[in-house]
């Protein structure tokens, strides 16, 4: 496939798309054999008509109608890959000739594209690094964590209390007949835990060991066999033993045996420098988001209401997907917070917004500063990134021989390496500073731009 770009105004492009004549009789191969799946002939069963006979009767121009039909979106996305281009609406096709099997078939698309942003002459971009200082308080309590996790429960003579290990036999009868699943001996529950019913649960709280005690209650609905949900119940229960949780004390032994560690002090030190790490790493992450949107506040540029609109309804069925693997739809989900689609639209708004200056933001940066990435450079990237997914060599050269691929691979690397270079050029501020910055920076608009008629366009 070749691609010729002209650009128009508007911040609008036009393509110029050669199909390869492979390609073509792949599309010709395909519209022929789906149409033949829904073809009747008289004599023939459906699906069984030989594809020539097929042909003959509905003729090359049908086929070709239906070969357009079902690639020319495909053969438009893979243009748009290869040639670098990000449409934000459906495109304008146009052809002067229809394809013809064995020859390249040729189609332009006309499509509007982002808007290029506008950077300062002078860019100084500055951001706030959090702090990666882990207080003790966080180190004592990472301690008491492993702490809690050997502690041990012993015998105490004590009434029972929340949190307690409870030993207990265990029977309910409903009209004097036993409940056939409501009979245990020697079980171990915590007191309080809920895994009791809510009456008996509550029992026995206070009781002390060797202690019977009978409570009545009504069965849940939910109780099996259905035929005693709602029935009036008695549970006797008895209390065995009653046990408590010993915490081991904070000492070097604890140490040793809990974590390897010869001393307390160790395993603090240890604590502290994982958590630090940690604090590290998120710090390192936040400053990077810090300096994106540090690029995107300092961005001139309108954007289009179609680009925030597709940013929220890719949010929505994100969201969508996530509620699914629970079990949930979405506008079941929004019936139970009391909400609409309409209002989730209008909170999604700004931060669909900022989100797109930003990456408007980052590509004029690109261009700024002429930020590129070669074939080299590119093999080895997904060369490490196979190696880390254990792929073989083909998966590199199948990417690398695909324009749209190895394009999106590249075009990703590229805003990368760019935002490795903002970030590497910011300056550490402090939160007075940029709340200073913010405050001396005129706002920018995130909502959508209104159309001729002053109503919100992206509705």
């Amino acid at each position: 496939m070749e691609t010729a770009v002209e650009i128009l105004e508007d911040n609008k492009v036009k393509i110029r798309v050669e199909v390869d004549a492979h390609d073509v009789d792949h599309a010709f191969q395909h519209a022929l054999g789906d149409m033949a799946k829904d073809i009747r002939i008289a004599g023939f069963r459906k699906g069984k008509v030989p594809l020539a006979v097929v042909r003959q009767r509905l003729g090359e121009e049908m086929i070709a109608d239906e070969a357009i039909r079902t690639h020319i979106d495909g053969w438009w996305r893979r243009a748009c890959a290869a040639a670098g281009v990000e449409g934000i609406d459906q495109p304008q096709i146009d052809f002067e000739d229809g394809p013809v099997q064995g020859s390249p078939f040729v189609f332009t698309g006309v499509v509007a594209v982002p808007p290029k942003a506008t950077l300062p002459a002078k860019l100084e971009l500055a951001a706030v690094r959090p702090s990666t200082e882990t207080p003790d308080e966080v180190i004592e309590e990472e301690l008491e964590k492993i702490r809690l996790a050997g502690a041990e429960f012993q015998a105490i003579d004590a009434p029972v209390e929340a949190g307690h290990q409870v030993l207990v036999d265990m029977s309910g009868a409903v009209e004097g007949k036993p409940i056939k699943d409501a009979q245990a001996t020697d079980l171990m529950v915590e007191a309080g835990s809920g895994r009791l019913l809510d009456e008996l649960d509550e029992a026995i709280i206070g009781m002390q060991a060797g202690e019977v005690k009978e409570v009545a209650m009504i069965l849940p609905a939910e109780q099996k066999p259905k035929k005693l949900a709602g029935a009036e119940a008695t549970f006797t229960v008895t209390v065995k033993e009653v046990r408590a949780r010993v915490l081991p004390d904070l000492d070097d032994a604890f140490a040793k045996n809990m974590a390897g560690f010869d001393t307390i002090a160790e395993l603090r030190d240890d604590i502290r420098t994982a958590r630090e790490e940690t604090a590290k790493n998120d710090a390192e992450g936040a400053f990077r988001r810090n300096v994106l949107q540090d690029l995107g506040a300092q961005a001139e540029v309108e954007i289009p209401p179609t680009m925030i609109a597709r940013r929220i309804d890719d949010r929505m069925q994100s969201m969508a997907r996530s509620l699914q693997q629970q079990g949930i739809g979405l506008d079941q989900y929004l019936q139970m917070i009391g909400r609409d689609m309409n209002s989730l639209y209008m909170e999604l708004m700004p931060e669909a917004g900022r989100e797109v200056r930003e990456e408007l933001a980052l590509e004029a940066y690109v261009e700024a500063n002429g930020i590129t990435v070669d074939d080299t450079a590119l093999r080895a990237f997904i060369a490490d990134q196979a190696a880390e997914e254990s792929e073989s060599e083909e998966v590199i050269e199948r990417i690398m021989s695909d324009a749209a691929m190895r394009e999106d691979v590249r075009h990703d690397l590229i805003l990368r390496d760019a935002l490795d270079q903002a970030v590497a050029a910011a300056k550490e501020i402090t939160a007075d500073e940029a709340e200073a910055r913010a405050n001396a920076r005129s706002p920018k608009p995130v909502e959508p731009a209104k159309d001729d008629d002053g109503e919100d366009a992206a509705n």
